[in-house]
C-alpha cells in the first residue's frame, strides 16, 4: 500500500508540473489583436503565351485591422495593406507593399485615406473573372493612387476594404462617392441607386485638372447597370459598363464591358465577359469554368467571393486594333488554367 501511495503522489506531482508548464506556455503565447484579419490568395497559373515555361505562381496577401468604437458619430476604424507578387495595375510595383489605406466611419458614411480604390464603390458590376485589366489612365475608376474618398448612403460596408462588390441597404437603396487625388488635382464622383431591388444603376465621373493641355473635354465618365436573378430562381449575376475617356486618353471609341456569372450548383459556376475597345484597342471574349471547394462559412456569399480551394479553366479569344498605329491583330483562342487557394 505504501508503494502504491508513493506512486500515486508521484503521478499527482507530475500532473501538477505539467499543468504549470501548460499554463506558462499559454501565458506567453502570441495573441493577435482583436479585429486583425488576413485575406488573399496563392495561385499556380498556366499561360503558355506569357511565360517561357508556361507556368507561373503568384501570391496576394492583405493584412489589416478593424475595430468598432463606442461613439455615435464615429463607430468604426480600420486600416489595411496589400503585398502582391504580381500587381496587375502596375507591374513595376510587384513584390512590394501597396494599397496602404486607413478608414473611419459610422453607419451611413465612411472616409478612406491613402492608396485606396474606394472611388469604385458602387460602380464596379461586371464579374471580370479571368479577364485582364487593361487601363492606361493615370486616374481611373480602379486606380489606387493616394487620395481621400468620402462614401455616403446605404452601402453595406465591407470592413475588409473590398470594393469589388457591394450591396445597398433596403431602407436606404442609394449611395454616393466623392474622391480627390491631390497629386494630380483630380476629382472622382459617383452615385448609385437601386431600381426596386431588380438592378442597380450607377453614374461615375473623373474630372481632369483644369490646367491640362487637352483641347476638348477634360473628364471621363461612365454608366453601369447590374443585378442578381436569384429572386427569380435563376442563380446568376450580371453587369454592363459603358465608359468614355473623352479626350483624356488614347481610345477613340467608348469602352464597353458586359459580363455574367451562372452557378450550376454550389461548387461549379460559369462566367462570361466581353470587352470592346479598351485603352489599347483590345476587343475580346473571356470565358471561365470554375470548380470550388469552399469553406463552411462562405456558402451564402457571391460565388467568386468565397474562400477555399478553386480550380479554374479559362478561354480567351481576343483581337486588337492598335490605338497607336491602327494595325489589326487577331490573337485567336488561348487556354489558361489555375489552381488557387483563397483565404
Amino acid at each position: 500500500m505504501l508503494l502504491l501511495s508513493a506512486i500515486a503522489q508521484a503521478d499527482e506531482k507530475k500532473i501538477a508540473d505539467l499543468e504549470k508548464r501548460i499554463s506558462k506556455l499559454e501565458s506567453n503565447k502570441i495573441e493577435l489583436p482583436t479585429g486583425f484579419f488576413v485575406n488573399g490568395n496563392i495561385e499556380a497559373y498556366y499561360d503558355d503565351r506569357t511565360y517561357d515555361s508556361g507556368v507561373d505562381s503568384r501570391a496576394e496577401i492583405q493584412i489589416g485591422i478593424r475595430q468598432t468604437l463606442d461613439n455615435k458619430y464615429v463607430n468604426w476604424i480600420g486600416g489595411s495593406a496589400l503585398y502582391d507578387t504580381h500587381y496587375s495595375k502596375d507591374t513595376s510595383l510587384n513584390n512590394t507593399l501597396v494599397e496602404k489605406q486607413l478608414g473611419i466611419g459610422a453607419d451611413y458614411w465612411r472616409l478612406y485615406l491613402g492608396e485606396t480604390e474606394a472611388q469604385r464603390l458602387g460602380f464596379a458590376k461586371t464579374p471580370k473573372i479571368g479577364a485582364p485589366i487593361i487601363i492606361t489612365q493615370n486616374n481611373s475608376r480602379i486606380d489606387s493612387n493616394e487620395k481621400i474618398v468620402l462614401a455616403l448612403g446605404g452601402f453595406q460596408w465591407d470592413d475588409d476594404f473590398d470594393f469589388d462588390s457591394y450591396r445597398l441597404k433596403k431602407n436606404m437603396p442609394y449611395g454616393a462617392v466623392l474622391g480627390y487625388d491631390n497629386n494630380t488635382n483630380t476629382i472622382y464622383s459617383s452615385i448609385t441607386v437601386s431600381a426596386f431591388g431588380l438592378a442597380d444603376l450607377s453614374y461615375m465621373r473623373i474630372d481632369s485638372p483644369v490646367s491640362s493641355t487637352y483641347t476638348k473635354a477634360k473628364h471621363q465618365e461612365g454608366i453601369s447597370v447590374g443585378g442578381e436573378l436569384y429572386r427569380f430562381g435563376i442563380p446568376a449575376i450580371w453587369g454592363i459598363e459603358l465608359w468614355d475617356d473623352k479626350d483624356t486618353g488614347l481610345a477613340g471609341k467608348k469602352r464597353f464591358d458586359i459580363g455574367g456569372l451562372y452557378s450550376f450548383n454550389e461548387n461549379l459556376y460559369f462566367t462570361a465577359h466581353r470587352t470592346e475597345h479598351d485603352d489599347l484597342g483590345y476587343t475580346g471574349n473571356y470565358y471561365g469554368l470554375v470548380y470550388q471547394i469552399m469553406t463552411q462559412d462562405d456558402k451564402d456569399k457571391r460565388p467568386d467571393k468565397r474562400k477555399g480551394l478553386e480550380f479554374g479553366l479559362y478561354l480567351h479569344d481576343k483581337e486588337k486594333t492598335s490605338v497607336y498605329t491602327g494595325a489589326h491583330t487577331d490573337y485567336g483562342s488561348q487556354i489558361i488554367g489555375s489552381i488557387r487557394y483563397k483565404f
